[in-house]
């Protein structure tokens, strides 16, 4: 089949599975809306009116937002299904949390607040204004080894109230599991890696893979029961830096764009703050060929014990695709340009804004 005609047949699919979702009497306006917001480059709803030919009034497309027609959960969850079934049929999904600000300049925007800015940029305070987003993304590798990412849905962290993202995480997370027909993957960093959220992820028999802190402490299997007094232990001895101390080895692995040279050593132990579950815990080093030195050690946890550490590295590398989307949301996609005054609209209005996602290919850290 030709180029032109997949691109058409897909792109036919993927509005296909998004009105299934949307009210009968807004399908056309909500399809102009979208063929507006694929393209024009920037997130003002004005400019995506006017790229194209309007069939209705302005005010139209205007309440078709403010009055909250767009159920935008159930639009990320057609999303995900046009995914699935347009992609490889995959044994396990890898799934990707992460997190991003969007600074603004008034504190009447939804969700602003002073927040910390985690980027460490010399030219940037270390607590700035800006609203706090949380997106769940899909993440693969292609036939070449190029890892790519599909945008699957954003949410807004309030700036009052007990919601914190990491109870917006958990939340994607039970809203997505039970429209995926396989098991899952999580790819998260540090700040994610939080009993809280990754048990409930295991009682549904989904999988992690994340970086933790070096000094997260690791145990032994507990020692067999030699008296019938009192209860069993129920964790064993913890590791000595001696015993951790694994013979490290040399590989070559594709991770990040390139290939480079990695150091690696790995355990299978018990993690005590996931109350003792089984893990392999991979502690990782680059080499810098620029200025040719070994990069600070990492130290990562798995879930799936029976993977290699190359392969835990390997996929976790993945988990940076979602940076380049969180770039071209904010510098192509036209988030920063989302000024609705509710936060509610502001949701849908990223929606809108982010659907043409699967259609970019994201490019791997330079």
């Amino acid at each position: 089949m030709p180029f032109h005609r997949l691109v058409s047949l897909r792109l036919s699919e993927w509005i296909s599975y998004f009105l299934t979702v949307v009210p009968p009497r807004s399908r056309r306006s909500f399809l102009e809306l979208l063929c507006g917001c694929l393209i024009s480059p920037e997130g003002w709803v004005t400019r995506a009116l006017s790229s194209i030919s309007l069939r209705c009034h302005w005010t139209t497309y205007y309440k078709l937002l403010e009055r909250e027609s767009l159920r935008t959960q159930a639009l990320a969850i057609a999303q995900v299904r046009w995914l699935l079934q347009s992609l490889p049929k995959l044994l396990i999904v890898d799934l990707v949390i992460d997190d991003t600000l969007v600074l603004r300049h008034s504190t009447k925007a939804p969700g602003a607040a002073i927040r910390f800015d985690h980027s460490h940029k010399h030219n940037r305070p270390s607590y700035v204004l800006a609203q706090n987003w949380v997106g769940l993304a899909l993440t693969l590798r292609t036939r070449s080894g190029k890892a790519i990412s599909f945008p699957i849905r954003l949410r807004l962290v309030p700036s009052t109230g007990n919601t914190h993202k990491l109870k917006i995480a958990g939340a994607l997370l039970r809203a997505f599991l039970p429209h995926i027909p396989v098991p899952v993957r999580l790819l998260t960093d540090a700040w994610f890696m939080r009993r809280r959220l990754l048990l409930p992820l295991l009682r549904q028999h989904g999988q992690f893979i994340g970086q933790v802190r070096k000094d997260t402490v690791l145990l032994q299997d507990p020692p067999p029961r030699t008296s019938q007094r009192g209860c069993p232990r129920m964790y064993g001895d913890k590791y000595t830096p001696e015993e951790m101390a694994a013979a490290h080895q040399n590989v070559s692995l594709h991770v990040y764009g390139k290939w480079q040279k990695v150091r690696l050593q790995s355990i299978v132990a018990n993690a005590r703050f996931l109350k003792g579950h089984p893990v392999r815990a991979v502690w990782s080093a680059i080499y810098d060929e620029k200025h040719r030195r070994w990069s600070p050690t990492r130290l990562y946890l798995a879930s799936e014990t029976h993977l290699t550490a190359s392969e835990i590295v390997s996929l976790y590398s993945n988990r940076w695709q979602i940076e380049p989307i969180f770039h071209n949301l904010k510098r192509w996609w036209g988030i920063n340009n989302l000024w609705q005054q509710k936060r509610t609209v502001l949701d849908a209005g990223c929606k809108s804004a982010a659907s043409p996602g699967p259609w970019c290919s994201s490019s791997p850290k330079p």
